[in-house]
Parts: structure tokens; sequence; C-alpha cells
């Protein structure tokens, strides 16, 4: 891949997982099922289910309330330690060449990260990066920004119109990379650069020539 145009840019909007931190979903579905869903029950495509999932990332809702709804699906016996345990599953490494990626570009850019996230990956992972690097994720940002604080969800245009309006950014000199196809063009809808990074591209090649 080769670097892209950054003319005009001064600030950069990061989405989380899939471009800065590693994740497979397909994970926690597994570690779900191998906990035991009650027969009948549709996990992941009920509308209970998925309104238990858009409350929690919108910090709607307690960890407490969402593992007792998990609870409720899935077979009797279970503790919420393992609901945790299968949630964060999907959670997995943050390569340290984006780290040194992301030191190496807010020596010229405003860095920010936008997420659409919950309480109990945002306690996980936000640990484990700072065990890992020794010092804390949000120290290489100016701000960031997560859906369970907010009380709003990419690709809700209202997320993308209250991160411009707190960190007073121009969208003409803002450039925003998500994996997620609808948040970019959200994005764009408002006049913000935006970058559809797809599966198999990696964020540092795009962005940096010399890691």
């Amino acid at each position: 891949m080769e670097n892209q145009d950054l003319t005009g840019i001064r600030n950069i909007i990061f989405d989380f997982g899939n471009v800065l931190l590693n994740i497979d979903p397909r994970l926690t579905q597994q570690a779900f099922a191998d906990l035991g869903i009650r027969p009948g029950v549709d996990f992941w495509g009920s509308r209970s289910s998925a309104q238990l999932l858009i409350n929690f990332e919108k910090g709607n809702i307690a960890p407490d309330e969402f593992r007792k709804g998990a609870l409720n699906m899935l077979n009797d016996g279970i503790t919420p330690d393992q609901v945790d345990q299968a949630w964060n599953a999907l959670l997995l490494d943050f390569p340290s060449k984006r780290v040194d990626m992301l030191k190496q570009l807010r020596q010229h850019y405003r860095l920010y990260l936008l997420s659409n996230s919950n309480q109990i990956h945002y306690m996980h992972y936000t640990r484990a990066f700072e065990q890992k690097f020794g010092f804390p994720l949000d120290t290489l940002f100016e701000k960031m920004w997560f859906s369970h604080q907010l009380g709003r969800v990419k690709p809700d245009p209202q997320i993308f119109t209250f991160v411009l309006d707190d960190a007073n950014l121009i969208p003409q000199q803002t450039l925003f990379i998500d994996d997620t196809l609808m948040h970019v063009e959200a994005a764009r809808n408002l006049k913000i650069n935006a970058w559809h990074l797809k599966p198999g591209d990696e964020v540092v090649e795009l962005l940096v020539s010399d890691l």
C-alpha cells in the first residue's frame, strides 16, 4: 500500500477496533456458544439482544445490567465473570508499530480516537494497553471519545458533529479513518475527509513510510 496524501490535513480521528486494536468478533460469538446458549434463544439476531447491545454501547445500561441480560440468554450456572471473559474474547493485540506510528504522527497532527465501545471492553483494553506499554492509552491522543460515554454511536451524524464541536475541528482539515463503510460515509456527509480501511489494509502503511 502506498502512503496516502495528507495535504491540508491537520487533525486525524482514528476508529479503534481493527484500525488500531486488532479484534475478532467471531471469538466472542464462539465463546458464548461454548458457554451454552439457552435452546430457542437467538443470542445475536433477536430484537431483544440487539437492543441490549446497542443500549450497552450507548451507555444506557450499566455493566451489571448487561451481564444480567446476557445471563438470561445462557444456560444455568454461568457466572458474571464468565460473561466478561466471553465478551472480551474478541479483544486481541495492539501492535507496537501502531503505537510508534501514533508517536510519529502526533509531532505533526492533532490525534483523536472515536470508537463505538462499552464499559467492559473499555476497562479491559485500557488496562491491557498500559500493562503492555507502560503508559496510558489516552496519552497518545488529544482526546478520546467512546460511544458509551457520549450516549451516541456511529454512524449517527450527531456523534460526528459533537466531536467536531468538542475539539473545535474544521471538517475539511480533518481525516477520519474507520473500517466500517457506513461510518466513513456518515463522516463524509459532514464534509470530513474519511478513509475506509478495508480488510487486509494496514493503517501504518497508509500513513507513514518508515515504520
